[in-house]
């Protein structure tokens, strides 16, 4: 099959402009917007999108409320001081010391760890001695009761 000398020339040229046009509708952006012309009034009205620097502010401040490398990601707690229970304080009879002419109770309070030696009519803390035995001790308490401590009973 003979062509043409001037169509032998043309193919090449339409062969280059197909690949040239082929090549453009490649490299074209698929996802190009229509014109605002083309858009109906209240779509061409509408934003494009969030303000950039509002949603950069607003990051910037879940990032500060937020501690990036905190171990929970949350701000700490704010700390409360817990007020103190008042404890009870008790008094224990340890032993009972007797000689011929004295007699030394041994006491201990529940919150110190120390022991006192206290004879009748000496105190320990709140606690007044008032009489002392072979197996007891007489105590006025703070609010002015009588109290019996015994070594048999475990205190």
């Amino acid at each position: 099959m003979l062509l043409s000398p001037h169509l032998q020339r043309t193919i090449p040229l339409a062969a280059g402009l197909l690949c040239v046009v082929l090549a453009g509708v490649i490299w074209m952006p698929l996802g190009q917007s229509p014109d605002a012309s083309d858009l109906a009034p209240e779509q061409a009205a509408a934003p494009a999108g969030p303000d950039p620097q509002a949603v950069i502010a607003e990051g910037a401040e879940m990032l500060l409320a937020r501690p990036l490398f905190h171990m929970t990601r949350r701000p700490p707690a704010e700390a409360t001081v817990a007020t103190p229970v008042p404890v009870a304080v008790t008094i224990s009879l340890t032993g009972i010391v007797e000689s011929d002419d004295v007699q030394v109770a041994l006491m201990r309070l529940s919150n110190q760890a120390e022991m006192f030696r206290v004879q009748i009519g000496e105190k320990v803390g709140n606690w007044e001695i008032e009489d002392i035995t072979q197996t007891s001790v007489t105590v006025i308490t703070p609010d002015g009761k009588r109290e019996v401590l015994s070594l048999t009973q475990g205190n």
